[in-house]
């Protein structure tokens, strides 16, 4: 359809809520994030639960319980009481042996099959608790001054026992004060609370939104297979802005973490896991909205379009001839309905999207492939089918 004569209003308007649905994609993207990632206990749990075999975690925990044992009883003191007065130059190194053997324990433990268990567990109980970090805070999860931490007790627990049976027996008294596992800590936490707030809010309404605004864009738009075409380039285009930002993010948030009290090492694999869904959906995304801009080209009027649909109908052996038969009442309807089933199937696709529980970035690949061969289908099943007299074309006597 030609844009000759459409008002311009409808021109403008189109182009605005074009401009605002390719935006609300990646938006709508961080929100589903939040919700499944972050606000769902099982999904929260099988996406941390990798962490638990990440060396750099396991490194930070051993250290982090080895401070917090020391930090609570002046091992070097009680080894220089129980070593005769000349032998009290051993103390230091006595300590410091002591030290590395806690240090060692620590981390076999982290290391073990246990831990694995351990680690899936306490996740588990403290997603409550995760959930507060995001809303403000809670009891288990600490996000005090901007820090998240978790609550290293149990740990300690493991780490005393495992002392036990190796004979070191120096923290069996020891009640560890309320000591924390550092993750991450910013500043910007409290903004980020608030942000999450407002897509948690917004979780179920942005898609809605985004997809509207796609309809409305092309219901007013002159020419539609253009229209479509370039909403899929534009939506390509924010999602890609989006994966960049969020690999500058990863950079800004490794430069303001807290080196006393956390491992930078630990909280880039946190950082890492945590934002998989982010960066493997916004790559599918990209893929799937730059193969519907590659059919929308493919069905256009240039003549290396038509070039190409007429190899693939010689290859499939369609090609039209004078003496085809007659199009069947299937191909005729779906001639005639072409832009209503590309709607409607392109509003199955983002509300099976949005009530799917658990969607990763495969599912929405998978969707996005089902949707673009339902396009094609659409496509070579009107095509079939010669609609005469056509409404837009140039007649000829």
């Amino acid at each position: 359809m030609s844009t000759t004569g459409v008002p311009r209003w409808r021109r403008i308007v189109g182009t605005i809520l074009l401009i605002v649905g390719c935006v609300l994609v990646p938006v709508s993207l961080t929100a589903v994030w939040v919700r499944n990632t972050l606000l769902d206990t099982d999904n929260y749990v099988s996406t941390v639960g990798p962490l638990a075999s990440d060396p750099h975690v396991q490194q930070g925990i051993a250290n982090r319980v080895t401070d917090a044992l020391f930090a609570n009883v002046d091992v070097e003191e009680k080894v220089a009481d129980a070593l005769p007065p000349r032998a009290g130059f051993l103390a230091g190194p006595v300590t410091n042996g002591i030290h590395s053997a806690v240090e060692a324990a620590t981390l076999r433990l982290a290391q073990s099959d246990r831990f694995e268990t351990l680690w899936e567990k306490a996740n588990r109980r403290a997603h409550e608790a995760v959930v507060d970090v995001l809303t403000g805070g809670g009891s288990r999860v600490s996000t005090e001054n901007g820090t998240v931490a978790i609550d290293t007790a149990q740990i300690v627990d493991n780490v005393k026992a495992k002392l036990d049976a190796r004979g070191i027996t120096i923290f069996d008294n020891v009640e560890p004060r309320n000591e924390q596992f550092v993750l991450f800590q910013s500043d910007d936490l409290e903004q980020v609370q608030g942000l999450v707030d407002l897509l948690q809010t917004l979780a179920w309404v942005l898609p809605f939104v985004a997809l509207a605004c796609f309809a409305g864009a092309i219901a007013l738009s002159g020419n539609r297979r253009r229209t479509v075409q370039r909403g899929a380039i534009g939506v390509a285009f924010a999602v890609a802005v989006q994966l960049v930002l969020l690999k500058a993010g990863r950079n800004l948030y490794l430069d303001a973490v807290t080196t006393k009290k956390s491992t930078p090492g630990a909280a880039a694999s946190i950082w890492d896991q945590l934002t998989t869904f982010l960066r493997t959906a916004g790559l599918a995304v990209v893929a799937l909205a730059l193969v519907i801009a590659f059919v929308a080209w493919v069905v256009g009027p240039s003549s290396s379009a038509a070039s190409l649909r007429s190899w693939w109908h010689r290859a499939l052996g369609t090609s039209s001839a004078s003496g085809a038969a007659a199009p069947g009442p299937v191909a005729t309807f779906v001639a005639r309905t072409k832009p209503v089933l590309r709607g409607v199937g392109a509003a199955l696709a983002v509300i099976v999207l949005i009530v799917w529980n658990h969607p990763t970035a495969l599912t929405v690949l998978g969707i996005g492939l089902i949707f673009v061969v339902y396009l094609v289908v659409i496509e070579l099943l009107g095509r079939s089918a010669t609609l005469e007299p056509a409404p837009d074309t140039t007649a000829t006597g």
